[in-house]
């Protein structure tokens, strides 16, 4: 069985369940091991926003949140009463600079693609809300299925934060001598084409280890983002934060965002040691 992960220029990359497993080794203990300085606060994790089609695999499939799906969770967020905050804000709370209000979101994007741009940027700004894109920058200008810098400028003058994920979206944990390129290159590309220097940073495939989180942290990044392990974070965890893939299943979006179910998983991480 494969994951596809459509990360490369003009290709679609395929990370084996094995491979995937190897890279995100850590598994679920229990929440009452959660230290105490943890918030619970869902960062949830969107790859393409775009009507489903034909030709869809069942992999992509799940990947692909369709923007009805994506406009009705939005709704169910403001419905329930659920506050989206920017990354930036999560972070502030994590360090004890700030807090946060009740029932408390994080919205991340992950890879730049052009149908978050078509479809899921006009949802947000209709619901007033704001959410963090992180981009892979080599291909940016080069492929047509990402977005451009043009683009890219306009959600961050529309409030947007626009975040690092590599250069190339590799497997950083199989890749130690390219980390400085990956890494602290794809924060200069940012910064040299939007004019501001990201301050956080998602791990392709939410592979990570103790080599490439310290790149992060020396590349000047505030925090860095995984992929899977549950709504609970705490400061010790700012590069490598936890967080929950989405898919169109209401039932389960509603789960985790509300947290029924989920303290069982508060602690599984995407890490690979």
């Amino acid at each position: 069985m494969h994951l596809l992960i459509r990360g490369l220029v003009g290709a679609t990359a395929v990370l084996t369940l094995g491979a995937a497993a190897a890279a995100a080794s850590h598994r679920a203990s229990d929440a009452a091991h959660t230290p105490a300085d943890s918030l619970r606060v869902p960062i949830l994790v969107y790859h393409s926003v775009m009507p489903h089609h034909p030709g869809q695999t069942s992999e992509q499939r799940v990947l692909d949140v369709s923007d009805s799906a994506f406009t009705a969770q939005m709704h169910y967020l403001v419905d329930n009463g659920y506050h989206v905050v920017s990354f930036a804000a999560l972070v502030d709370a994590l360090e004890g600079r700030d807090t946060l209000p009740k029932h408390a979101v994080v919205l991340t994007f992950d890879d730049g693609w052009v149908n978050q741009y078509h479809h899921a940027f006009p949802i947000l700004r209709r619901f007033g809300m704001t959410a963090t894109f992180f981009v892979f920058t080599t291909p940016i200008g080069k492929d047509g299925k990402l977005m451009t810098w043009d683009q890219l400028r306009e959600l961050q003058a529309a409030g947007m934060t626009i975040g690092s994920h590599t250069r190339t979206h590799p497997v950083l944990p199989d890749y130690h001598a390219a980390l400085h390129n990956e890494i602290v290159m794809s924060r200069a590309d940012i910064a040299h084409h939007l004019g501001r220097a990201p301050d956080f940073f998602a791990y392709p495939f939410g592979a990570w280890d103790s080599a490439s989180a310290a790149w992060a942290r020396t590349a000047g990044y505030r925090a860095a983002r995984a992929y899977r392990g549950g709504a609970w974070n705490s400061a010790s965890d700012l590069y490598h934060l936890r967080a929950i893939p989405v898919t169109d299943n209401m039932e389960k979006f509603e789960r985790a965002v509300s947290g029924e179910r989920t303290r069982v998983m508060a602690h599984q991480t995407s890490t690979r040691r």
